[in-house]
């Protein structure tokens, strides 16, 4: 019998050991995270008693002090671990929204969240707090205070430390100096400047020399072929121009849409060379591609374009390494050029004797062998001819190859050239905001003038555009108050700034 109750005594001393182990591995959830405010314990949630009573009680003292001072709301929670299925900072910022730290209007919050067994600590900021404690000026302050103290295991000195450094500056009147004047001078600041001064000017060297290269090498045009038609290169680098621009602009609204626009203060200073290179990387690449579109201008003949694109890739090798982009050029180029190198092989007359090729680019009698049509087609970069002259120039042979807007024309029925553009619309009178307006749809030859009339076309009466946008904000920022409301917190808002680390 007293065997039976020591096996029970055992038994029960195991249970309490194996439940003790589950909560101390407990991993939180952010519905289980204690709210420190509902429960009437301050600031700081500690439900694994790894902060001291002492330390607990400074900082409810320190943040009291400050909220009622400045009105500004910090929380401090410290776990041993969390949700093994998110990072740091999706869980902080998470957590921050659902408390709703700061004041609604002010958006004044400060969380600092410490999971001890990931040894990673993460600041967030309100949308208020962002400009007086910048992203940077915040790691500074982790890594001054909270990782040497973490290290050493005591996470009340630092954590203690910490916040009473970012109150104190809180506490300024006009918070006119920088946070960073409070802690000592980063010996590192003045090696990252000389070397982002340096590699900024090492960039700016680099591509100036490539551009005054490229220029040397794109001959001179004169004023009549300037304005000529633009060829494919030019709509190339102009849709390439407005792609780049318009994706810029959509990254930004959607990223500033959905996370703000606070880690622009986080970017290291270092990464200012690579951004620079980048851009000027594209820059160089449509710079590259007007040298060739010069070249398009210049040279009527084909072949004779294919040769000086040929020689300005050879020479400009070098220029990958300041932008890799240009490879892709060179590699379409040399590509075109072993498509078309059959078209320049000799021709034969009806004796079988090989005939020469006319160079359009001198003063060769194409007049006299082109109609006007065919001439217009190549203008036009519908088609481009070839003209072959048997030796006693007795005979001819006339030979078109599609140009890059071939498919954008058709054979017109007046005077049979392919110049009878796609369907267009003219506008006979115009629309305003009171009476429709009156259009025809219609083909017309760019060659002989025929127009073939598709439609009537009535335009719709003009309207003034709304620029307003439906804002979902209204609903997240009431679901925040009131889960906030419930709790004793502000109602704030965040951005996701702030900043985080690891010891």
């Amino acid at each position: 019998m007293i065997r039976i109750q020591k096996y029970r005594i055992l038994f029960f001393i195991l249970f309490l050991l194996l439940i003790q182990a589950g909560y101390a591995q407990n991993k939180y959830t952010i519905a289980q995270i204690p709210d420190p405010k509902a429960s009437g314990n301050g600031y700081v949630s500690n439900p694994d008693l790894i902060l001291s009573p002492a330390g607990v009680d400074s900082l409810n003292r320190t943040i009291t002090d400050l909220e009622q001072r400045t009105k500004v709301e910090m929380a401090v929670v410290v776990v041993n671990d969390f949700d093994a299925g998110q990072e740091e900072y999706d869980f902080a910022l998470q957590l921050f929204r659902q408390w709703g730290i700061g004041k609604s209007k002010a958006n004044n919050g400060l969380l600092l969240f410490i999971a001890v067994d990931r040894k990673q600590y993460r600041f967030i900021t309100g949308y208020g707090l962002e400009g007086l404690l910048p992203d940077a000026a915040l790691k500074r302050i982790g890594d001054h205070f909270l990782i040497p103290a973490f290290k050493e295991g005591d996470y009340s000195k630092g954590v203690v430390n910490a916040l009473g450094t970012i109150a104190a500056y809180l506490n300024q009147p006009g918070n006119q100096k920088e946070l960073s004047q409070l802690l000592p001078p980063d010996p590192g600041q003045r090696n990252t400047w000389l070397w982002t001064i340096a590699n900024t000017i090492l960039v700016m060297g680099l591509f100036a020399a490539v551009f005054f290269g490229i220029r040397k090498k794109t001959p001179e045009i004169s004023k009549n072929k300037a304005s000529a038609k633009t060829n494919a290169y030019d709509k190339t680098i102009g849709c390439g121009c407005g792609g780049l621009f318009m994706i810029l602009v959509a990254a930004g609204f959607i990223i500033g849409f959905t996370t703000g626009y606070s880690w622009v203060k986080s970017l290291d200073m270092r990464t200012i060379p690579l951004v620079l290179y980048l851009i000027l990387s594209i820059i160089l690449l449509a710079r590259y591609m007007n040298a060739i579109s010069v070249l398009r201008k210049i040279h009527q003949d084909d072949l004779n374009f294919s040769q000086a694109v040929k020689a300005l890739n050879r020479s400009s090798i070098f220029y990958l390494v300041a932008s890799p982009l240009i490879l892709i050029v060179m590699l379409m180029e040399a590509y075109r050029r072993t498509q078309a190198a059959s078209r320049f092989k000799p021709q034969l007359d009806s004796q079988n004797r090989e005939m020469s090729r006319v160079d359009r680019d001198q003063t060769a009698p194409d007049q006299t062998f082109l109609t006007k049509g065919q001439l217009k087609e190549e203008q036009l970069e519908v088609n481009h001819y070839d003209i072959w002259l048997s030796s006693d120039q007795a005979a001819h042979k006339i030979i078109g190859y599609p140009g890059s807007n071939f498919a954008d024309f058709t054979v017109c029925p007046t005077c049979n050239a392919k110049t009878l553009s796609k369907e267009k619309l003219v506008t006979l009178k115009k629309a305003t905001y009171t009476k429709e307006g009156e259009g025809k749809e219609v083909k017309i030859c760019e060659n002989c003038g025929y127009e073939e009339f598709i439609k009537s076309v009535i335009i719709a009466v003009r309207t003034k555009s709304d620029d307003s946008r439906s804002s979902d904000s209204g609903s997240s920022s009431s679901s925040s108050s009131s889960s906030s409301s419930s709790s004793g917190w502000g109602g704030g808002s965040s951005g996701g700034g702030g900043a985080g680390g690891k010891w």
